[in-house]
């Protein structure tokens, strides 16, 4: 791309459910030298503000959509404004790629449709979608890599007029402040009119602690049922996320949260003189937690592989440390789930 022009980009999605997707599209859209703009720059869509909508495309140079699980909001004839939104640039001529979710079955719940009619109309929207250029991304970081090698060649194979750099030229770097401030404020703003807590937070479950034992604190059949705790969903996650919040791993994010729920005192007795033990759960309890967290977008569960030197048995001299590889298994805070925290932590 030229270094003197600027290009104005129209992002349209939903909103809520996309916010990590959105400004992983502003800021892959502001490396190449683009003007993304979208609803954090103007009022939340309705019949009022449809004509600013309209011209902020018409202003546009170039149009993105980005659809995952949700249809989103609808207008008096049923639909919704995003895909209002890509007809009209589409009806404009406007130069379009659109960005749909790869594997809708690992969306989390509370990030999806959840009656069949809206779930029918989303699924028409994108194969609307897919009649024209597409891409497809599992993640946020997928998808700004998905943006910025298709803007390079949207642009090359369909230059637009763009804008001409003067004296007065836009800062971008001051540009996706703004825009990030915005979201922040946005987010704020939200959170001190209205808090609604994840679907079934009230929702009873019992959770076993128990003693695991070994380096790993692995937790298998071999853990030792100590105590049974009755609590709520919102608890258990409240736990969870307290230890995410210091770890990553797995065992260690668990152990965290088991000794919050036992009681860092009465934890802290129970362990004395023990030797490689730690508070954890049981098989049962451990597969509870993942399913209904993971299910309401609260966390996400993945494989990582570590690497690290270990020292063989043996005379060092000889032996020497040995560099080894091993699979652990992730917990960590969506940014739904860190939204929740936020609202319920004192």
């Amino acid at each position: 791309m030229g270094s003197e022009k600027i290009y104005k980009v129209f992002v349209s999605s939903t909103y809520e459910d996309l916010r990590e997707e959105r400004a992983a599209v502003q800021k892959g859209l502001l490396q190449l030298g683009c003007l993304p703009v979208g609803m954090e720059l103007f009022p939340a869509a309705d019949e009022e503000t449809w004509n600013f909508i309209k011209s902020q495309v018409n202003d546009s140079d170039y149009y993105v959509v980005v659809v995952a699980g949700r249809y989103g909001s609808e207008g008096p004839d049923g639909i919704s404004f995003t895909e209002m939104e890509y007809d009209y640039a589409i009806e404009q001529k406007k130069p379009a790629i659109g960005f749909v979710h790869a594997d809708p079955g690992s969306i989390a719940a509370s990030k999806t449709e959840t009656s069949a009619k809206a779930r029918a109309k989303l699924q028409r929207f994108i194969e609307k979608i897919k009649k024209r250029p597409v891409r497809q991304f599992k993640n946020p970081h997928e998808l700004a890599l998905e943006v910025t090698t298709s803007f390079v060649q949207l642009i090359h194979d369909r230059p637009a007029v763009g804008y001409v750099r003067t004296d007065a030229s836009v800062d971008f770097k001051k540009y996706s402040e703004v825009l990030e401030e915005n979201n922040r404020l946005k987010e704020a703003l939200s959170a001190s009119q209205s808090f609604a807590p994840f679907p079934a937070h009230e929702k009873p479950i019992q959770l076993t602690i128990a003693f695991v034992f070994g380096d790993n604190a692995i937790f298998d059949k071999s853990a030792r049922p100590l105590k049974t705790v009755d609590c709520s969903l919102m608890q258990g996650f409240r736990a969870v996320a307290e230890g995410a919040l210091l770890y990553d791993e797995q065992t260690a994010v668990l152990s965290y949260a088991a000794r919050l729920l036992y009681g860092e005192a009465e934890a802290e007795t129970v362990l004395e003189g023990l030797k490689k033990a730690a508070l954890g759960f049981d098989e049962a309890s451990v597969r509870t937690l993942r399913r209904e967290l993971v299910l309401y977008g609260l966390i996400e569960v993945a494989g990582e592989d570590r690497s690290s030197y270990q020292h063989q048995p043996g005379p060092s001299s000889i032996l020497g440390p040995s560099f080894i590889t091993r699979t652990v298994t992730i917990w960590k805070l969506t940014d739904y789930g860190r939204r929740q925290l936020a609202a319920i932590a004192p």
